[in-house]
């Protein structure tokens, strides 16, 4: 990667889009949800972000089924996050936003990026999250009549109700160095 053109790259995106954040030279520009498919076709056509690699979602939830609370609180609701790069360079950005758990809907990304299509379903499957103008907004891998949403921090896990959760694994300790097995 050009050091140079990288810096510029960086420097170009903090100028035109205002909530940027930059971690090891990983852009994540968070947009207001009116602002996601906009903001979607500025990264492809001005900056050359031509290549979709994922969508997905993150429940932020101070109730949890399985697994500790967060520790502080946070404000329940869902953050979309999608990944976009351009194969000369290698630059890489992400784009996030967040919308309320109820009523969870979004712009689908299709008419921007084909490739968004099966990333928004496996988010609608796992989360509940609706994108509003999505052609085939079905399953993927569980049955048609399966309730619930499995990535939701408060899906409960049957196989947890049939057998709880051992908690902490007793690991023995490693021999020191020196000693030999069998003496």
């Amino acid at each position: 990667m050009n050091p140079s053109s990288n810096a510029e790259f960086i420097e170009s995106i903090s100028t035109r889009f205002s909530n940027v954040e930059n971690e090891f030279d990983t852009l994540k520009i968070k947009v207001k949800p009116e602002e996601w498919v906009e903001t979607a076709k500025i990264l492809k056509e001005e900056f050359q972000l031509t290549y979709f690699s994922w969508l997905s979602a993150i429940d932020w939830e101070n109730e949890v089924s399985v697994g500790d609370p967060p520790k502080e609180s946070v404000s329940p609701h869902f953050e979309i996050v999608f990944c976009l790069s351009e194969s000369i360079e290698g630059n890489i950005v992400l784009v996030s936003t967040e919308i309320e758990k109820e009523d969870a809907m979004i712009p689908s990304l299709i008419e921007v990026f084909a490739g968004s299509n099966w990333h928004e379903r496996e988010a609608y499957e796992m989360f509940g999250i609706e994108f509003n103008n999505h052609p085939n907004l079905t399953k993927m891998y569980l049955p048609d009549d399966y309730e619930g949403n499995p990535m939701l921090k408060s899906f409960e896990l049957i196989s947890r109700e049939v057998k709880p959760w051992p908690g902490e694994v007793d690991v023995e300790g490693m021999p020191e160095n020196g000693s030999k097995e069998g003496n």
